[in-house]
């Protein structure tokens, strides 16, 4: 297949994109930056299309002549500054990309939404038969509606799957994602025992669903990569015994992270700051969801790969990088392989 691909320089569409090359797919990027894509592909890429994603000429004319279309590509931002042109920067590439393939009469179509489409505090679980969610900053939004859009399609006819990763860990990061920035945080030695946990799913894990779900015949669905749900106390011991360092892990109420990620969003426009604490992320960490995997461990016949071999993998790749220091890495440190 020759398949269109959005985002192809984040860290869900890169390795997606090795994946499918070495499925034997060509694959044509559209990206904003050209110079990026070749830092990371090489010579493995050779149709590289530039254009703005929120333009439907722009999309249009890169995707013709594709079979089949991945879209990963979405603006994150939680900055109030930022809200209107992530809410319309989203919509509109959702509605540029998916559309238009259908329009194309593509055979194929993913979209790659994420956990954030569906999540709801008060729901049981989330899974396949999920109604979207109700996130109220303008990212959160813009995911919700995006998947209203996608299901609408669905309904239509339209040959296209949805997927949802968690909170994706591994290696191959082309910049600092969410996740890993919380393992850095976690690595210097303080962690926040809070309630619930979190879901991590490998890269290399989505990566192959998707290419799983080009390779088979199946009705258009939505598909879970939940990974493995961890509680917080869970994590820090794991990091504990795999690194052989003792790490401080502060007990603290879920009421009291939500109460500090409202205060520090009113607090914002006076400081100049990328604290990651938001009342948003605190409900997400201290309210999570467990997310359930059945339905894309039978239909597409993967298993999620251990944690740990996840969590290794990644911190090895984070102090490969510099991003932390063999110290922080401690046992899974290179320096103490050689």
């Amino acid at each position: 297949m020759r398949i269109f691909v959005t985002g192809g320089t984040g860290f869900i569409g890169s390795q997606t994109c090795f994946a499918l090359l070495e499925a034997g797919h060509t694959l044509k990027l559209f990206v904003r930056n050209k110079a990026k894509a070749k830092d990371i592909f090489g010579s493995k890429v050779r149709s590289i299309a530039v254009g703005d994603i929120a333009s439907s000429n722009d999309v249009g004319r890169a995707m013709r002549g594709c079979d089949a279309v991945i879209h990963t590509a979405a603006m994150v931002s939680t900055s109030k500054e930022d809200a209107d042109q992530v809410y319309e920067t989203n919509m509109s590439a959702a509605k540029n990309v998916l559309g238009i393939a259908v329009e194309q009469g593509c055979k194929k179509i993913i979209h790659v939404s994420s956990v954030t489409a569906l999540y709801d505090p008060k729901a049981k679980k989330l899974d396949h038969k999920s109604p979207p969610g109700v996130a109220q900053n303008a990212y959160g939004r813009s995911k919700v509606d995006c998947e209203i859009y996608a299901r609408q399609l669905q309904q239509r006819g339209a040959p296209l799957h949805i997927t949802y990763p968690a909170s994706v860990i591994g290696p191959g990061d082309p910049g600092l994602t969410e996740p890993h920035a919380g393992l850095i945080a976690n690595l210097f030695g303080l962690g926040l025992n809070m309630p619930s946990g979190n879901q991590y799913v490998d890269v290399r894990d989505v990566a192959r669903a998707h290419t799983v779900l080009f390779k088979k015949s199946l009705k258009p669905g939505r598909y879970m990569l939940g990974g493995h749900y961890v509680s917080w106390k869970e994590l820090y011991a794991t990091l504990e015994r795999l690194t052989g360092r003792d790490l401080l892990m502060l007990p603290i109420p879920g009421a009291a992270m939500r109460i500090l990620g409202r205060t520090l969003d009113a607090l914002k426009p006076l400081m100049d700051t990328k604290m990651p604490i938001t009342h948003e992320a605190m409900v997400y960490a201290t309210k999570w969801v467990e997310m359930d995997n059945r339905k894309t461990e039978k239909d597409l016949q993967i298993r999620f790969r251990p944690f740990e071999e996840s969590l290794i993998d990644a911190v090895r790749w984070l102090e490969q990088e510099n991003y932390i220091t063999r110290d922080q890495a401690g046992l899974l440190s290179r320096h103490q392989q050689q």
